[in-house]
């Protein structure tokens, strides 16, 4: 039973009762003790605790479960003081009050202190001391003392009385209470703390026998404990020094006369309030003081991590230049070992040429002129080299503002200079070829009207240089039949920008025509929009002369043959190849080079059938064929086709022959269509099995069967188990291949006899004929086995698949629709029952389908989708600086079950998840946003960040949806941002990639989140464009009090932008934490200091629009 932390009571009656009676037990024991400590028999006792115990419990458990807690205290306080003053009304009274008491000081203290650890400095124990300690207990004392008075005495002595008791029980007890946890308990060394107590009581024991003001001793063993123990257990020790206290005045060890006998109790306890106070701060500053030690320590590793294994060189400065720590990155770029380096400033290895570039910038930093730079710059290595490196420097001051330390990022550019110094060498390259092949370069940019040319553009224009060549004069140069045209291919380019090849004709200031190709390509702005046009052109006049008379030779020479799609054989007087055809030549497999002048029956082969004897005579006229021959053509190179054959004779003008034309016309393709569409019509594409069609006919045949006596067929309904998350995870080519194995394996496992069809998807059929409803089972039982021990290997990785199998009997006066509803059903009550089963069909499986509603099952996840019972969350996203300017909002999914059934967000995730069902959920989401409400959101003006899981992007099918629901939605794409994790980037980029790239290329944004735990990840993103990246909440919290913390952010915040990624932190729910991201330059933050969450609908329907 943990209650050491808020709201652990749970719903469950069962939890609440338990707890109850643990409460009940310990308020009895402490009332008991406190009204036995006491010197007289009186219910007004000097030292109580039950309060501080009810106020430690109430405060772990939220309001709403306080009923039976409370009830169960108060039985506790009035069965000890009914045992030990017998039956009255009084301890009733008091009891409620104590309730009332411990019930206001459980809300002040929830509302006041942090929820899972109170007591963390010295501020919030002088809130509960001000609370609890003074408070409350003057709030219950003037109750009890007003309600119960006591008998022939003043008001205040009761009231002083009731005071002290409180003040001491809830100081004493109540921060044990609020320190409790289990961790406290893993981490307690019992050792220390009895060795602790054992001094502690012994040497307070002595000082308070025989030693004169006996409290001013006691309380230096009480603050030594505060000093050397954690929080819990010196709270422990004080507590426990203070009941031997009050154990010596009980019994009498303890004598002492309260200064100002009129004070009674108040002048005899208030020594002991006063000793508990300062061990109590003391314990409180020392945890506080060991918990920011803790946090240093772990910042400082995280930073030296960060530092040692960062990808690229790391480096802290001294402001005078020498390198106080290296990382090994560093070291390998500039081939000096870290010893070496510590002994070298970075002036001595600067190459002389930038080390003043450097130094200006580095004073400018320095002097507080700018908060860090970057500078490409040139290192020299230890043998001698040259490495180009960015340089990225930011300063590191202390609480005064001097200047402690620089940290320097250095990043390996000489490969990226190299690459430039290349690049320019291949565009003067290009531009001396342009200028020896005769290409002319422009560029229009299309909201000026001006062109810019080349020289060699005048040259082919036959313009002075001087002249500005413009649209309007580009297009009087045109040949007028060309310019409609060409202002038509101009405007779609413009419509629809793509690379282009334009060919037209112009008119020289000569007269001359010429015929020019033009090719290039549109430039884009941000928003998809042509910004301008660049290309060349070229002379194409000699040529298009050239091709004009070729293409006419070529027509009048080969028209006629190479407009038929049949084969066209010429031969002479004695049968030899004068001339084939292409479309010949590829039937054949002759080329024509090598088919003239052999022979016509060594070229064509013709035989009747693929395998029948071999046609003589090839050309043999006139000829008819038989009505069942079939002729076939060999190919030279093994393939065949089937032909139909003529032959006419070529006859001089003499009459006589001289020759005759084979025309061979392929029909293999109809015949092998008649053949498919008759196979296609009664089998499975994919995997050859009988289909639906072809199956429902067996099984009518099967039925009429069964009519007879001897006669005993078997109905089987198979579905493959976890078939959907291969198919989703290795794609539709893995499932389509994977049912082709699992086919192949059920044939090999059946009989010959056996009727085995595909019904859709992977749901088999099988009619078992002769076959008893035992045997079926059997038998299907070894076939369900071998299909779960069925490996399947696809793109190095192995999947395993199962199945269930549901049998009923085939009855000679069933309907073939209810057999397979019964088969069905017997398959489903086999998948319930844990998969991998064969069941026989009983009538009362039909039942046992209505109850299954335990669990969330994924017929509720999808119900819960379809039924809209989900709402749009929405929180603002905004520069730290103008918080109320908002560039875009993050939409998230809240549940609302209509049942009275618990049902979180993250078991509604997680059952998805489970299911396979996320692209289900994010389809729904896009569908809401891009759909219905889309007409709103762009009138608004917003910008909205869906969230899109891994099973989602890894879908084919939700990709395309997703596509096609952009391209179609009336909200533009530039207000779309899709949030991803970083796994989809870094651990799923060959399925991934190319559909966020095309969404960015629609216009839309790329957010990914949680960068920071491995900082070499931004090595990763070259290929991948990123617009916003999220850094990892972790090193949020405490960014405005802690060193390293602002350090990462301000590491990962410099890498983001140095790849062109906006940054994006939070949450920032305290104005520091703001601040501090502002002052560090993030880009975007969210939390409860920009905005606090709303639904969707609220923010669609309020009067403000959105700020982009």
């Amino acid at each position: 039973m943990d209650i050491s932390a808020p709201n652990t009571f749970g719903t469950h009656k069962g939890v609440v009762v338990t707890h109850s009676l643990f409460v009940a037990l310990a308020t009895f024991l402490l009332a008991l003790l406190s009204l036995s400590l006491s010197s007289e028999a009186r219910h007004f006792t000097p030292l109580w605790f039950p309060t501080a115990a009810a106020i430690a419990v109430l405060y772990r458990h939220a309001p709403r479960h306080w009923g039976l807690p409370l009830l169960a205290s108060g039985l506790g306080i009035v069965l000890a003081s009914f045992l030990l003053f017998g039956v009255s009304v009084t301890p009733v009274k008091l009891a409620a009050i104590n309730l009332l008491e411990a019930a206001i000081c459980a809300l002040l203290l929830r509302r006041m202190l942090h929820p899972y650890d109170p007591l963390n400095d010295l501020a919030s124990w002088l809130r509960f001391v001000v609370c609890a300690v003074i408070f409350t207990p003057l709030f219950s004392a003037l109750l009890a003392a007003g309600l119960v008075p006591a008998p022939e005495q003043p008001f205040w002595q009761p009231f002083g009385t009731w005071f002290i008791s409180e003040a001491i029980g809830v100081l004493s007890l109540a921060p044990i209470g609020l320190a409790y946890n289990r961790r406290t308990l893993t981490a307690l060394n019992p050792f220390p703390l009895l060795l602790t107590l054992m001094v502690t009581l012994a040497f307070s024991f002595m000082a308070l026998t025989y030693l004169p003001f006996p409290f001013t001793f006691v309380i230096l063993p009480l603050l030594w404990a505060a000093i050397a123990l954690p929080r819990f257990e010196a709270f422990t020790v004080c507590f426990c020094t203070l009941l031997l206290i009050t154990v010596m005045i009980s019994l009498g060890l303890l004598h002492f006369q309260a200064t100002g006998k009129h004070l009674g109790d108040l002048g005899l306890y208030l020594p002991m309030l006063l000793i508990l106070i300062p061990a109590h701060a003391m314990a409180v500053v020392m945890h506080a003081f060991r918990v920011e030690k803790q946090h240093i320590v772990e910042s400082e590793s995280r930073f030296r991590s960060a530092l040692e294994y960062s990808a690229i060189g790391m480096a802290l400065v001294s402001p005078q230049g020498k390198w106080l720590q290296v990382n090994q990155a560093l070291c390998t770029l500039l081939g000096y070992t870290p010893e070496a380096l510590h002994k070298l400033t970075f002036q001595e290895i600067t190459h002389p040429d930038d080390l003043n570039a450097d130094l200006s910038q580095l004073h400018d930093l320095l002097d507080g002129h700018i908060s860090s730079y970057t500078l490409e710059k040139r290192y020299i290595r230890s043998d001698g080299q040259t490495v180009w490196a960015l340089l990225a420097v930011s300063l590191v001051r202390d609480a005064e503002g001097v200047p402690l330390y620089f940290i320097s990022q250095v990043e390996d550019i000489s490969d990226l200079k190299r690459s430039q110094a290349e690049n320019n060498r291949l565009v003067e390259r290009i531009t001396l070829a342009n200028q020896v092949g005769g290409v002319g370069i422009w560029e229009w940019v299309i909201s000026q009207e001006n062109f810019t040319w080349d020289q060699r553009m005048f040259e082919l224009y036959d313009l002075n240089s001087d002249q500005t060549p413009t649209l309007a004069l580009w297009r009087t140069l045109l040949v007028p039949e060309d310019r409609d045209r060409t202002d038509r291919e101009l405007a779609e380019i413009l419509a629809q920008p793509r690379p282009f090849v334009m060919e037209f004709r112009i008119t020289t200031r000569g007269g001359k025509l010429r015929h020019i190709r033009g090719q290039g390509n549109v430039i884009l702005d941000d928003q998809g929009q042509p910004l301008r046009m660049i290309g060349t052109n070229i002379d194409m006049t000699e040529l298009k002369i050239l091709a004009e008379a070729l293409h006419e030779e070529k027509e009048r020479l080969h028209i006629t043959l190479d407009a038929i799609g049949e084969g066209v054989i010429s031969t002479d007087g004695h049968q030899r190849i004068t001339f084939m055809n292409p479309v010949a030549e590829q039937m054949c497999g002759w080329p024509l080079d090598l088919a003239i002048g052999m022979p016509v029956a060594g070229v064509v082969r013709l035989t009747n059938g693929k395998d029948g004897p071999e046609i003589e005579n090839l050309t043999q006229y006139p000829r008819q064929w038989p009505a069942d021959y079939a002729l076939v053509l060999h190919s030279r190179d093994g393939r065949y086709f089937d032909v139909q054959q003529s032959v006419s004779p070529l006859k001089t003008l003499d009459g006589e022959t001289m020759g005759a034309v084979m025309v061979l016309q392929d029909v293999t393709a109809s015949r092998e269509l008649m053949k498919k569409l008759s196979y296609s019509a009664s089998h499975d594409a994919l995997t050859g099995l009988p289909n639906r069609t072809r199956f429902e006919k067996q099984l009518k045949a099967a039925i009429v069967a069964s009519g007879e006596p001897s006669s005993s067929h078997s109905l089987v309904f198979l579905d493959l188990d976890r078939f959907k998350a291969v198919n989703d995870t290795a794609g539709h080519a893995a499932g389509d291949a994977l049912l082709r194995d699992i086919s192949l394996l059920m044939r090999h496992q059946l009989r010959n006899s056996d009727c085995l069809a595909r019904l859709g998807g992977d749901e088999f059929g099988l009619i078992l004929f002769d076959c008893r409803l035992e045997q079926a089972k059997s038998l299907m039982q070894q076939v369900v086995n071998q299909i779960s021990q069925h490996p399947f290997y696809w793109e190095g990785k192995i999947y395993r698949v199962g199945a269930s199998a549901g049998i009923t009997r085939i009855g000679g006066d069933a309907k073939s629709s209810e057999l397979l509803a019964q088969a069905d059903i017997a398959c489903y009550t086999a998948k319930h029952h844990g998969r991998g089963q064969v069941y026989l069909y009983e009538t009362r499986q039909k039942q046992l389908l209505e109850r299954q509603h335990e669990l969330l099952s994924p017929q509720e996840v999808q119900a819960i989708v379809s039924e809209g019972q989900l709402r749009l969350l929405t929180r603002a996203i905004a520069p730290p600086a103008t918080p109320l300017s908002a560039a875009f909002h993050r939409v998230t999914l809240q549940v609302m079950a209509p049942d009275d059934r618990p049902l979180s967000h993250e078991a509604f995730i997680a059952a998805a998840q489970l299911y396979g069902l996320m692209p289900d959920i994010d389809r729904w989401t896009a569908a809401q946003l891009l759909v219905k409400y889309a007409d709103d959101i762009k009138r608004k003006g917003l910008s909205l960040a869906l969230p899109l899981a891994i099973d989602s992007l890894l879908s084919a099918d939700f990709q395309r949806y997703l596509t096609e629901t952009v391209r179609a939605s009336s909200l533009p794409p530039q207000a779309l941002l899709f949030s991803v994790d970083e796994a989809a980037i870094l651990e799923h980029a060959a399925q991934c990639r190319a559909f966020l790239r095309e969404l960015q290329q629609q216009g839309c944004r790329l957010i990914v989140n949680g960068f920071g735990h491995n900082i070499n990840a931004f090595d990763e993103l070259s290929d991948q464009r990123i617009d916003i990246i999220r850094i990892d909440e972790r090193f949020i919290t405490n960014v405005h009090c802690n060193q390293m913390d602002e350090l990462m952010v301000s590491m990962l915040n410099g890498a983001a932008h140095r790849i062109k990624a906006q940054t994006f932190a939070g949450p920032a729910h305290q104005p520091v934490t703001l601040q501090a991201l502002r002052d560090i330059g993030v880009d975007l933050a969210d939390g409860d200091q920009v905005a606090l969450e709303q639904p969707l609908a609220v923010l669609l329907s309020d009067g403000y629009f959105g700020i982009r």
